[in-house]
């Protein structure tokens, strides 16, 4: 008897289902657990190889270095038994090195610091592509109680707005206008008014 295999149906396969992803937390723990798991074994193997520094319990007082630099010279046993410290000279060496300059010290007397200057100087504490970040920084520092104000200028085909402040008349102005920029994490550019 012959059959024609062709015509045979074959069985409905199962029908398949989608296999549903773990919840996220779950991953997270499992994550959580096995890096834990590693850090500890990394660790363990670190010390078991020998490789784990000296505790150093923070820098004493030179006094406290001292007095026990000096019971250490005294006493024989400590020479033969124990390594010596390391000793840094460069502190006591460094006042050998110094070097002569020919150098005239200069006298800074409080009413110098008021005499107009001979050549004026702005301070220049920003420059911005955009006109509206360059009001909103002049704005700030203005808060800060300086004279400020957006200049326009041209380079290489752009615009850019400069925050400038000055013409500052005397030494003890700048350094005071310098300072307040400075303790505001504002740095700044001396230019030359011409």
């Amino acid at each position: 008897m012959t059959q024609d295999f062709a015509k045979i149906r074959p069985e409905p396969l199962l029908e398949k289902k989608p296999a549903q992803a773990p919840p996220a937390w779950s991953m997270m723990i499992t994550g959580i657990v096995v890096g834990m798991a590693l850090g500890v074994f990394a660790s363990v193997l670190v010390y078991v190889a020998g490789y784990v520094p000296p505790i150093n319990n923070g820098p004493q007082p030179a006094a406290m270095v001292a007095e026990r630099d000096n019971s250490a010279a005294a006493t024989p046993e400590n020479i033969e038994g124990e390594t010596p410290e390391l000793r840094l000279e460069f502190y006591h060496e460094l006042a050998n090195y110094e070097v002569p300059v020919d150098a005239t010290p200069v006298e800074i007397n409080e009413a110098s610091l008021d005499e107009p200057m001979a050549v004026q100087y702005m301070l220049q504490s920003g420059a911005f592509q955009q006109r509206e970040r360059a009001t909103q920084e002049m704005q700030r520092q203005q808060s800060l109680g300086l004279e400020v104000a957006v200049v326009s200028e041209q380079l290489n085909g752009r615009t850019l707005y400069l925050l400038q402040s000055g013409p500052y008349q005397t030494q003890r102005q700048l350094d005071t206008a310098e300072n307040l920029l400075r303790r505001n994490n504002i740095n700044t550019l001396r230019t030359r008014v011409q």
